[in-house]
């Protein structure tokens, strides 16, 4: 059964509409749906049901609720990858496969280090672009919630934010670290969330790490090898979920 994205859809009634142009487009013209068709609506915030289609137009289509859909239980504490942007698109393959694996929040981070640079009007753009692309791993993945994808983040601003209920995990190519693996399960027990810090190609700088393990981050290696930005960042996202 399809799914379709609508942020707006009231549970509590029996209609539901779904007025995205996109997800109109991809409806009418892509899988040349009809009324009558079964389809799902979700909201993601954590609600879905499956509708069947009552009324089609290019503004609007019409669905009545047919059930309601039961969903597993949030896991206890969040998880939120924050990642210096990497060349290319490859920061679009990071929220695609850490959405499909249950990341709840994504911090593009500006590093010393980072080598790409985002003008107010280019970073705009990139936003959109970033939660097109995590709401279409949410609809192939079949959760039911969107990560929040936020704007572009200074290393120290972010550093400066941490609250008593965040454990962070910094994993980085130099220093006293501690295999993630084996830190992981023992310290994050009581925390809301957990937070990974991963750096640009070159690692942090040293001024960079000295700051964070002043602010209670956790310096951590992932391994034997030197990972590349999108590896890691799917690595630790994954090891979370499989975890929490």
């Amino acid at each position: 059964m399809h799914r379709f994205y609508a942020p707006d859809a009231d549970f509590k009634k029996q209609f539901l509409m779904i007025s995205d142009q996109q997800e109109i487009h991809h409806l009418l013209d892509v899988l040349r749906l009809k009324e009558e068709d079964l389809i799902c609506i979700f909201n993601g915030r954590g609600q879905e049901a499956a509708c069947r289609i009552t009324k089609l137009s290019r503004k609007i289509v019409e669905t009545k609720m047919i059930s309601l859909k039961k969903n597993k239980p949030k896991k206890k504490a969040s998880i939120i990858l924050a990642c210096a942007i990497p060349k290319k698109a490859k920061f679009e393959l990071v929220i695609e496969k850490c959405t499909e694996l249950g990341v709840d929040e994504i911090i593009p981070l500006k590093t010393k280090r980072t080598e790409v640079h985002l003008n107010k009007e280019k970073a705009q753009k990139k936003s959109l672009r970033y939660q097109t692309v995590a709401i279409n791993a949410v609809k192939q993945s079949k959760r039911v919630t969107v990560p929040r994808i936020h704007p572009v983040t200074k290393f120290e601003d972010l550093i400066n934010s941490f609250g008593q209920e965040d454990i962070v995990f910094l994993p980085c190519l130099t220093g006293k670290r501690i295999p993630l693996h084996k830190a992981f399960p023992s310290l994050i027990a009581d925390k809301k969330r957990i937070i990974f810090l991963i750096g640009p190609e070159g690692d942090f700088t040293p001024q960079e790490i000295d700051l964070a393990v002043q602010s209670r981050c956790i310096p951590v290696s992932l391994g034997n090898t030197v990972l590349k930005v999108d590896t890691a960042a799917i690595s630790v996202v994954a090891m979370a979920n499989l975890l929490t």
